[in-house]
Protein backbone atom coordinates (compact mmCIF):
# COMPACT_ATOMS: atom_id res chain seq x y z
CA UNK A 1 0.00 0.00 0.00
CA UNK A 2 1.91 3.06 -1.24
CA UNK A 3 1.43 6.35 0.53
CA UNK A 4 -0.51 8.63 -1.79
CA UNK A 5 -2.29 11.14 0.40
CA UNK A 6 -2.19 12.49 3.94
CA UNK A 7 1.57 13.06 3.87
CA UNK A 8 1.48 16.02 6.27
CA UNK A 9 -0.58 14.12 8.82
CA UNK A 10 1.59 11.02 8.50
CA UNK A 11 4.74 13.07 9.04
CA UNK A 12 3.30 14.76 12.11
CA UNK A 13 2.33 11.42 13.64
CA UNK A 14 6.04 10.60 13.62
CA UNK A 15 6.95 13.92 15.28
CA UNK A 16 5.24 12.99 18.54
CA UNK A 17 8.45 11.88 20.31
CA UNK A 18 9.90 15.37 19.86
CA UNK A 19 6.83 16.83 21.55
CA UNK A 20 7.30 14.59 24.59
CA UNK A 21 10.98 15.49 24.78
CA UNK A 22 10.17 19.20 24.61
CA UNK A 23 7.91 18.85 27.64
CA UNK A 24 10.62 16.96 29.52
CA UNK A 25 13.03 19.79 28.71
CA UNK A 26 10.70 22.38 30.26
CA UNK A 27 9.66 20.53 33.42
CA UNK A 28 11.13 23.24 35.64
CA UNK A 29 8.83 25.86 34.13
CA UNK A 30 5.84 23.53 34.43
CA UNK A 31 6.59 22.79 38.08
CA UNK A 32 6.87 26.50 38.83
CA UNK A 33 3.38 27.15 37.48
CA UNK A 34 1.91 24.15 39.28
CA UNK A 35 3.41 25.28 42.58
CA UNK A 36 1.48 28.54 42.24
CA UNK A 37 -1.72 26.82 41.15
CA UNK A 38 -1.80 24.29 43.97
CA UNK A 39 -0.76 26.75 46.64
CA UNK A 40 -4.54 27.20 46.87
CA UNK A 41 -7.13 24.62 47.86
CA UNK A 42 -9.98 23.64 45.55
CA UNK A 43 -13.26 21.83 46.04
CA UNK A 44 -12.96 20.29 42.60
CA UNK A 45 -11.05 20.33 39.32
CA UNK A 46 -13.02 20.47 36.07
CA UNK A 47 -11.17 19.56 32.88
CA UNK A 48 -12.89 20.87 29.78
CA UNK A 49 -12.50 20.88 26.01
CA UNK A 50 -14.24 20.40 22.68
CA UNK A 51 -13.98 17.41 20.36
CA UNK A 52 -10.58 15.78 20.67
CA UNK A 53 -9.79 18.03 23.63
CA UNK A 54 -12.88 16.75 25.47
CA UNK A 55 -11.59 13.20 25.10
CA UNK A 56 -8.27 14.47 26.38
CA UNK A 57 -10.10 16.02 29.34
CA UNK A 58 -11.63 12.63 30.13
CA UNK A 59 -8.18 11.06 30.27
CA UNK A 60 -6.73 13.98 32.23
CA UNK A 61 -9.48 13.91 34.86
CA UNK A 62 -8.95 10.21 35.45
CA UNK A 63 -5.19 10.70 35.69
CA UNK A 64 -5.55 13.48 38.25
CA UNK A 65 -8.04 11.49 40.34
CA UNK A 66 -5.65 8.53 40.34
CA UNK A 67 -2.91 10.57 42.02
CA UNK A 68 -4.79 13.13 44.11
CA UNK A 69 -7.60 13.38 46.64
CA UNK A 70 -9.23 16.43 45.04
CA UNK A 71 -12.33 15.38 43.06
CA UNK A 72 -12.02 15.94 39.32
CA UNK A 73 -14.18 15.39 36.27
CA UNK A 74 -14.42 16.17 32.57
CA UNK A 75 -17.15 18.45 31.18
CA UNK A 76 -17.47 19.72 27.62
CA UNK A 77 -17.11 23.47 27.11
CA UNK A 78 -20.67 23.96 25.91
CA UNK A 79 -22.07 22.51 29.15
CA UNK A 80 -19.93 24.88 31.21
CA UNK A 81 -21.09 27.79 29.10
CA UNK A 82 -24.80 27.00 29.18
CA UNK A 83 -25.02 25.72 32.77
CA UNK A 84 -22.19 27.32 34.77
CA UNK A 85 -24.09 27.39 38.05
CA UNK A 86 -24.47 23.61 37.92
CA UNK A 87 -20.71 23.26 38.09
CA UNK A 88 -19.13 26.27 39.81
CA UNK A 89 -21.66 28.27 41.84
CA UNK A 90 -20.62 28.86 45.47
CA UNK A 91 -17.62 26.59 45.11
CA UNK A 92 -13.88 26.94 44.79
CA UNK A 93 -13.13 25.31 41.44
CA UNK A 94 -10.09 25.07 39.21
CA UNK A 95 -11.23 24.85 35.59
CA UNK A 96 -8.69 23.45 33.15
CA UNK A 97 -9.41 24.19 29.47
CA UNK A 98 -7.47 21.95 27.11
CA UNK A 99 -6.90 23.39 23.67
CA UNK A 100 -4.61 23.25 20.66
CA UNK A 101 -5.61 26.74 19.53
CA UNK A 102 -6.44 29.59 21.89
CA UNK A 103 -9.16 31.00 19.64
CA UNK A 104 -11.59 28.06 19.65
CA UNK A 105 -14.86 29.88 20.26
CA UNK A 106 -16.50 27.47 22.70
CA UNK A 107 -13.41 27.38 24.91
CA UNK A 108 -13.28 31.17 25.16
CA UNK A 109 -17.02 31.38 25.82
CA UNK A 110 -16.89 28.77 28.58
CA UNK A 111 -13.83 30.15 30.35
CA UNK A 112 -15.03 33.75 30.20
CA UNK A 113 -18.35 32.63 31.68
CA UNK A 114 -17.05 30.53 34.57
CA UNK A 115 -14.31 33.00 35.50
CA UNK A 116 -17.05 35.55 36.21
CA UNK A 117 -17.96 33.48 39.27
CA UNK A 118 -16.07 34.11 42.52
CA UNK A 119 -13.89 31.22 43.58
CA UNK A 120 -13.10 30.05 40.04
CA UNK A 121 -9.56 29.99 38.68
CA UNK A 122 -8.43 28.57 35.34
CA UNK A 123 -5.31 26.67 34.31
CA UNK A 124 -4.92 26.11 30.57
CA UNK A 125 -3.29 22.93 29.31
CA UNK A 126 -2.39 24.10 25.86
CA UNK A 127 -0.20 24.19 22.77
CA UNK A 128 -0.83 27.92 22.25
CA UNK A 129 0.88 30.62 24.30
CA UNK A 130 -2.02 32.99 23.65
CA UNK A 131 -4.08 30.89 26.04
CA UNK A 132 -2.43 33.02 28.74
CA UNK A 133 -4.59 35.94 27.59
CA UNK A 134 -7.79 34.55 29.11
CA UNK A 135 -6.63 32.18 31.85
CA UNK A 136 -5.12 32.66 35.30
CA UNK A 137 -2.40 30.09 34.67
CA UNK A 138 -1.04 28.06 31.77
CA UNK A 139 1.17 25.03 31.21
CA UNK A 140 2.44 24.65 27.67
CA UNK A 141 3.36 21.86 25.30
CA UNK A 142 6.04 23.89 23.52
CA UNK A 143 6.78 21.84 20.39
CA UNK A 144 3.46 20.87 18.86
CA UNK A 145 2.82 23.25 15.98
CA UNK A 146 0.73 21.25 13.51
CA UNK A 147 0.13 22.03 9.86
CA UNK A 148 -2.45 19.27 9.64
CA UNK A 149 -6.08 19.77 10.59
CA UNK A 150 -6.10 16.39 12.34
CA UNK A 151 -4.86 16.53 15.94
CA UNK A 152 -2.11 13.97 16.55
CA UNK A 153 0.96 15.24 18.37
CA UNK A 154 -1.04 18.01 20.04
CA UNK A 155 -3.38 15.40 21.57
CA UNK A 156 -0.71 13.03 22.83
CA UNK A 157 1.59 15.78 24.08
CA UNK A 158 -1.21 17.26 26.18
CA UNK A 159 -2.11 13.79 27.50
CA UNK A 160 1.52 13.56 28.55
CA UNK A 161 1.42 17.06 30.05
CA UNK A 162 -1.74 16.21 32.00
CA UNK A 163 -0.12 13.04 33.32
CA UNK A 164 2.92 15.03 34.44
CA UNK A 165 0.64 17.48 36.23
CA UNK A 166 -1.25 14.69 37.99
CA UNK A 167 1.95 13.04 39.17
CA UNK A 168 3.57 16.27 40.29
CA UNK A 169 0.51 17.43 42.23
CA UNK A 170 0.35 13.98 43.81
CA UNK A 171 3.97 14.06 44.93
CA UNK A 172 5.17 11.43 42.45
CA UNK A 173 8.11 13.14 40.78
CA UNK A 174 9.83 9.76 40.68
CA UNK A 175 7.23 8.58 38.16
CA UNK A 176 7.90 11.64 36.02
CA UNK A 177 11.63 10.95 36.21
CA UNK A 178 10.94 7.40 35.03
CA UNK A 179 9.66 8.90 31.76
CA UNK A 180 12.96 10.58 30.89
CA UNK A 181 13.31 8.25 27.91
CA UNK A 182 9.71 8.62 26.75
CA UNK A 183 10.70 9.96 23.35
CA UNK A 184 12.65 6.82 22.51
CA UNK A 185 9.83 4.60 23.80
CA UNK A 186 7.43 6.50 21.57
CA UNK A 187 9.66 6.06 18.53
CA UNK A 188 9.66 2.31 19.04
CA UNK A 189 5.90 2.19 19.60
CA UNK A 190 5.19 4.31 16.52
CA UNK A 191 7.01 1.94 14.19
CA UNK A 192 5.33 -1.12 15.69
CA UNK A 193 1.84 0.38 15.59
CA UNK A 194 2.36 1.64 12.05
CA UNK A 195 3.23 -1.88 10.92
CA UNK A 196 0.35 -3.36 12.91
CA UNK A 197 -2.27 -0.96 11.55
CA UNK A 198 -1.09 -1.45 7.97
CA UNK A 199 -1.33 -5.23 8.37
CA UNK A 200 -4.82 -5.08 9.84
CA UNK A 201 -6.28 -2.87 7.11
CA UNK A 202 -4.46 -4.74 4.33
CA UNK A 203 -5.46 -8.20 5.54
CA UNK A 204 -9.14 -7.43 6.21
CA UNK A 205 -10.64 -5.79 3.15
CA UNK A 206 -14.24 -5.87 4.35
CA UNK A 207 -13.93 -4.03 7.66
CA UNK A 208 -16.70 -1.45 7.99
CA UNK A 209 -17.16 -0.93 11.74
CA UNK A 210 -14.29 0.11 14.01
CA UNK A 211 -14.63 -0.18 17.79
CA UNK A 212 -12.15 0.92 20.46
CA UNK A 213 -12.63 -0.17 24.08
CA UNK A 214 -10.89 1.11 27.19
CA UNK A 215 -11.37 1.64 30.91
CA UNK A 216 -9.88 4.21 33.26
CA UNK A 217 -7.56 6.66 31.55
CA UNK A 218 -7.83 4.57 28.40
CA UNK A 219 -11.50 5.46 27.92
CA UNK A 220 -10.65 9.01 26.87
CA UNK A 221 -7.92 7.63 24.61
CA UNK A 222 -10.39 5.14 23.12
CA UNK A 223 -12.73 8.02 22.29
CA UNK A 224 -9.90 9.77 20.49
CA UNK A 225 -9.10 6.60 18.52
CA UNK A 226 -12.74 6.56 17.47
CA UNK A 227 -12.48 10.19 16.42
CA UNK A 228 -9.38 9.63 14.30
CA UNK A 229 -11.09 6.88 12.31
CA UNK A 230 -14.06 9.16 11.66
CA UNK A 231 -12.02 12.24 10.75
CA UNK A 232 -9.33 10.59 8.67
CA UNK A 233 -11.08 7.54 7.25
CA UNK A 234 -14.70 8.75 7.13
CA UNK A 235 -15.67 5.43 8.70
CA UNK A 236 -18.22 4.21 11.20
CA UNK A 237 -16.34 4.08 14.49
CA UNK A 238 -17.38 3.93 18.12
CA UNK A 239 -15.75 3.83 21.56
CA UNK A 240 -16.99 2.45 24.85
CA UNK A 241 -15.95 1.51 28.34
CA UNK A 242 -14.96 -2.09 27.76
CA UNK A 243 -17.68 -3.84 29.73
CA UNK A 244 -20.36 -1.43 28.50
CA UNK A 245 -19.97 -2.92 25.05
CA UNK A 246 -22.06 -5.94 26.02
CA UNK A 247 -25.04 -3.73 26.84
CA UNK A 248 -26.51 -3.29 23.38
CA UNK A 249 -23.67 -2.14 21.08
CA UNK A 250 -22.35 -5.67 20.51
CA UNK A 251 -25.50 -6.36 18.49
CA UNK A 252 -23.67 -4.92 15.47
CA UNK A 253 -20.64 -7.20 15.69
CA UNK A 254 -19.89 -9.43 12.71
CA UNK A 255 -16.90 -10.53 10.65
CA UNK A 256 -16.46 -6.99 9.31
CA UNK A 257 -16.02 -5.46 12.78
CA UNK A 258 -12.61 -4.50 14.17
CA UNK A 259 -12.44 -4.28 17.97
CA UNK A 260 -9.36 -2.74 19.59
CA UNK A 261 -8.80 -3.40 23.29
CA UNK A 262 -6.66 -0.77 25.02
CA UNK A 263 -5.62 -3.00 27.88
CA UNK A 264 -5.51 -1.65 31.44
CA UNK A 265 -3.82 -3.55 34.26
CA UNK A 266 -7.03 -3.49 36.32
CA UNK A 267 -9.27 -4.89 33.58
CA UNK A 268 -7.36 -7.63 31.79
CA UNK A 269 -9.24 -10.57 33.33
CA UNK A 270 -12.67 -9.35 32.22
CA UNK A 271 -11.27 -8.00 28.95
CA UNK A 272 -10.08 -11.50 28.08
CA UNK A 273 -13.60 -12.87 28.55
CA UNK A 274 -15.09 -10.08 26.45
CA UNK A 275 -12.51 -10.55 23.71
CA UNK A 276 -13.26 -14.28 23.50
CA UNK A 277 -16.98 -13.53 23.22
CA UNK A 278 -16.43 -10.98 20.44
CA UNK A 279 -14.29 -13.48 18.51
CA UNK A 280 -17.17 -15.95 18.70
CA UNK A 281 -19.33 -13.33 17.00
CA UNK A 282 -16.77 -13.01 14.20
CA UNK A 283 -14.96 -9.79 15.14
CA UNK A 284 -11.34 -9.13 14.25
CA UNK A 285 -9.68 -8.35 17.59
CA UNK A 286 -6.61 -6.34 18.56
CA UNK A 287 -5.07 -6.11 22.05
CA UNK A 288 -2.51 -3.50 23.10
CA UNK A 289 -1.00 -3.20 26.57
CA UNK A 290 2.01 -3.90 28.73
CA UNK A 291 1.61 -7.67 28.50
CA UNK A 292 -1.18 -8.01 25.96
CA UNK A 293 0.32 -11.09 24.32
CA UNK A 294 -0.01 -12.94 27.64
CA UNK A 295 -3.14 -11.35 29.10
CA UNK A 296 -5.18 -11.28 25.88
CA UNK A 297 -3.39 -13.97 23.92
CA UNK A 298 -6.50 -15.03 21.99
CA UNK A 299 -6.62 -11.72 20.10
CA UNK A 300 -6.00 -11.86 16.37
CA UNK A 301 -3.32 -9.20 16.82
CA UNK A 302 -1.37 -8.42 20.00
CA UNK A 303 1.14 -5.69 20.71
CA UNK A 304 3.04 -5.41 23.99
CA UNK A 305 4.26 -2.10 25.40
CA UNK A 306 7.47 -3.30 27.07
CA UNK A 307 8.69 0.05 28.37
CA UNK A 308 8.09 -0.43 32.09
CA UNK A 309 5.39 2.24 32.37
CA UNK A 310 2.17 2.12 34.36
CA UNK A 311 -1.24 2.74 32.80
CA UNK A 312 -1.12 6.52 33.24
CA UNK A 313 2.37 6.70 31.79
CA UNK A 314 1.31 4.56 28.82
CA UNK A 315 -1.67 6.75 27.95
CA UNK A 316 0.13 9.06 25.52
CA UNK A 317 1.52 6.06 23.60
CA UNK A 318 -1.27 3.51 23.55
CA UNK A 319 -3.53 5.63 21.34
CA UNK A 320 -1.07 5.75 18.42
CA UNK A 321 -3.00 2.79 17.04
CA UNK A 322 -6.08 4.92 16.37
CA UNK A 323 -4.03 7.44 14.41
CA UNK A 324 -2.53 4.76 12.20
CA UNK A 325 -5.78 2.84 11.68
CA UNK A 326 -7.42 6.11 10.63
CA UNK A 327 -4.52 6.84 8.30
CA UNK A 328 -4.57 3.45 6.59
CA UNK A 329 -8.34 3.51 6.19
CA UNK A 330 -7.90 6.86 4.43
CA UNK A 331 -5.14 5.43 2.23
CA UNK A 332 -7.29 2.47 1.29
CA UNK A 333 -10.21 4.72 0.34
CA UNK A 334 -8.04 7.25 -1.48
CA UNK A 335 -8.98 9.98 1.00
CA UNK A 336 -6.60 12.85 1.74
CA UNK A 337 -6.67 13.16 5.54
CA UNK A 338 -4.67 16.38 5.23
CA UNK A 339 -7.94 17.96 4.06
CA UNK A 340 -10.62 16.27 6.19
CA UNK A 341 -14.21 16.87 5.18
CA UNK A 342 -15.95 19.82 6.89
CA UNK A 343 -13.13 20.33 9.44
CA UNK A 344 -10.63 23.04 10.37
CA UNK A 345 -7.90 23.36 13.01
CA UNK A 346 -10.18 25.29 15.35
CA UNK A 347 -13.93 25.81 15.34
CA UNK A 348 -14.67 29.53 15.22
CA UNK A 349 -18.33 30.50 15.53
CA UNK A 350 -19.27 33.87 14.09
CA UNK A 351 -21.15 36.28 16.33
Amino acid sequence: MEKRNSEVTYKEIYLQPESFEAINNTLGDIYGVLDKVFAEDYDELIFTGCGTSLYLAQAAAHAFSSYNAIPSKAVCCSELYYFPETFVKNRKVLVLPITRKSYTTEVRMAIDKVRSYPGVKSLAITCDQDSALYNDFMILSPDTAEDSVIMTRSFTSMVYLAAVMAMYAGGKKDEIAAMAGYGDSARDALKKMDDLAKSIITEHEGLNLFITLGQGINYGVANECMNKMKEMGLSNSEAYFSLEYRHGPMSLVDENTLIIFLSHSETVKEDAKLLAQMKEYGAVTVAIGNTASADLKDADYCLDLPYGYNDTQNAAIIGFIGQFIGYYIAEKKGIDADSPRHLSQAIVISA
